[in-house]
């Protein structure tokens, strides 16, 4: 049970960062491995339609992320996406798995991580753009791009790597924080 609430914190965790990645990855692994996500919204997820339509949202955010006050603006409307995102992934990937309580208490927990590594992205981008003047930010979009890919891997296949990431997250929401009232300082 540990293992798949790890799961369940670490799609949460990319999906404040990447949800259509995370998404994408989610969904491609539950259509190409059936065996390993059987419930009704994993299906959902692996559906062809529903595919499309994350690929088509991911390939908005790619471009949308890399434009200067633009990806601000993306950030701030994908507030409430990424939580809800990261509590409908998690659920997916653990309803059939474990008892109906946990897996309430794993949505919210993934729902939380996706807050939290948002609110993150979104610290590190006000600290970039501040201290670039937004050049900086579409190399950071790609290293979230990727990180977002990466870890929703993890998340499903070893998901006691999801406490190095969520302590990796932590630390450096803490340091860009701590740099973020120094240049306002």
């Amino acid at each position: 049970m540990i293992s798949l609430l790890l799961t369940s914190a670490g799609l949460g965790l990319g999906a404040g960062i990447n949800a259509y990645a995370t998404l994408l990855v989610f969904g491609l692994v539950a259509r190409w491995q059936p065996g390993i996500f059987h419930d009704e919204l994993a299906r959902f997820f692996a559906s062809t339609p529903v595919l499309l339509v994350v690929v088509v949202l991911y390939l908005v955010e790619f471009a949308a992320d890399k434009v200067p006050t633009v990806d601000h603006v993306w950030d701030v409307i994908h507030t409430l996406i990424r939580p809800v995102a990261g509590a409908l992934v998690a659920w997916a990937a653990v309803s059939d798995r474990i008892p109906h309580g946990a897996v309430i208490l794993a949505s919210i927990i993934a729902g939380g991580a996706a807050l939290g590594s948002h609110a993150t992205k979104a610290t590190v981008r006000a600290v970039s753009t501040m201290t670039t003047a937004g050049l900086g930010n579409p190399v950071l979009s790609l290293l979230e791009d990727g990180f977002a890919f990466i870890n929703a891997a993890i998340a499903i296949f070893l998901p006691g790597l999801v406490i190095v990431t969520l302590v990796t997250i932590a630390v450096l929401f803490l340091l860009v924080h701590r740099r973020l009232r120094r240049v306002r300082s």
